[in-house]
């Protein structure tokens, strides 16, 4: 008994004594990959991507504690302080509508009351004139924040695309370091196409499209024997329509060449470690098994850059959305507040309006929805061993 019981004390003893170099062990290779890690990173020139950002989302990259592709400060990014920052975005974007919303509400009060009162002027009633004065009036409010919006999202979308641009280069780079040369070669096609696209859409179609669809509806509004209610709903679904088919297709195309590069790159990749583990002798096995740590490694730096890319993607596009959103519930509120005392020239005008912002949300959701599914696209499939 008294010999069991001392080979049993020995044997804790043992494990104990033996497993603290286990931990220095772990810790030394826990430092090692992350030091390769920044390593890669500003070899690839990942750490310079946060400086092709405006300086508003640099700012709020910078509150969330985020610091250019460094997967530990995305990671530490939790939901309380992302949905706060989102509040805040939308909070500080609320003053205008806010403002413009009091003075409608005024506008439609005093077109009610005089309306209530029954007068005459001249050959015309003066319920007619005050419509006519009170929509001129809302038509002054809310047309120039209208276009403002239209300059602000178009100006996003062509800082939205030059990001993508930069990115391409380094997440090209860095897929075909990690041995991923196809879907390298997928994705650089794909989103050159796409940035390029988006870039010559911002530039020459959406400002003059959503303002001419602004200038109709306010005509139709302004001016009851010129009709075009039904060319702007036309226009409003057809733009929506194109929009939704043209995202479908691009997310299609981009799924079905990521997977058939990703097959290839996986099968060149087992090929590659099938060969160096029997051709290699005696150390072949243990090249084989570098051979992964290194390619895991710059998949994770190459995810990292993703999950950047697409947080930043979201954080460029927020402030314009937060500020279309808030537009177009204003606008909304105001109809409905005008419809209730029957001025239908200020409500056609304020749901003219409210369609108008419609469709650029459209517009900036299914464009922000492209960015987005192929950068995830990439990062799920491009993890794939």
């Amino acid at each position: 008994m008294k010999k069991k019981a001392i080979c049993l004390i020995l044997a804790f003893a043992a494990a104990f004594f033996l497993r603290v170099p286990a931990f220095a062990d772990t810790a030394s290779s826990s430092q090692d990959f992350s030091r390769y890690y920044q390593q890669q990173a500003e070899q690839s020139g990942a750490d310079q991507l946060q400086d092709k950002l405006p300086e508003d989302t640099r700012k709020i990259l910078e509150g969330l504690g985020i610091d250019g592709a460094n997967w530990s400060s995305i990671a530490s990014v939790t939901p309380q302080n992302y949905f706060q920052k989102i509040l805040s975005v939308f909070t500080g974007k609320a003053v205008n509508p806010l403002r413009v919303l009091g003075s409608i509400i005024a506008v439609v009060m005093i077109c009610a009351l005089l309306n209530g009162l029954k007068l005459s002027f001249g050959e015309k009633t003066m319920s007619g004139v005050i419509g006519m004065v009170g929509t001129l009036c809302v038509c002054v409010l809310i047309v120039q924040p209208i276009v403002s919006c239209i300059s602000d999202a178009a100006d996003v979308l062509k800082v939205a695309s030059g990001f993508l641009l930069a990115c391409i280069p380094v997440m090209v780079a860095v897929m075909a370091a990690a041995g991923q040369a196809v879907s390298a070669g997928s994705y650089h096609l794909l989103m050159m196409a796409v940035g390029n696209i988006i870039s010559i859409f911002a530039t020459t179609v959406l400002v003059p499209m959503m303002n001419l669809f602004l200038a109709l509806s306010v005509v139709s509004s302004v001016s009851p024997g010129i009709n075009l209610n039904g060319l702007c709903n036309v226009l409003n679904k057809t733009v929506k329509w194109i929009m939704g088919l043209g995202m479908t297709l691009f997310t299609g195309l981009v799924t079905m060449h990521s997977l058939v590069a990703a097959s290839e790159d996986n099968t060149a990749a087992r090929a590659a470690k099938f060969i160096v583990g029997t051709f290699v002798p005696v150390v072949g096995n243990a090249l084989g098994e570098a051979f992964n740590t290194v390619t895991s490694c710059v998949k994770m730096l190459k995810s990292g850059i993703g999950a950047f890319a697409l947080l930043a993607g979201l954080i460029v596009f927020l402030p314009v959305i937060a500020e279309c959103v808030l537009w177009y519930l204003t606008l909304l509120l105001c109809s409905g507040i005008s419809q209730i005392f029957e001025l239908d020239g200020i409500t056609g005008l304020l749901k003219a309006s409210a369609d108008v912002v419609s469709t650029m949300l459209a517009v900036l959701f299914c464009c922000m929805t492209v960015l987005i599914i192929s950068t995830v696209v990439m990062i799920l499939i491009g993890g794939m061993t």
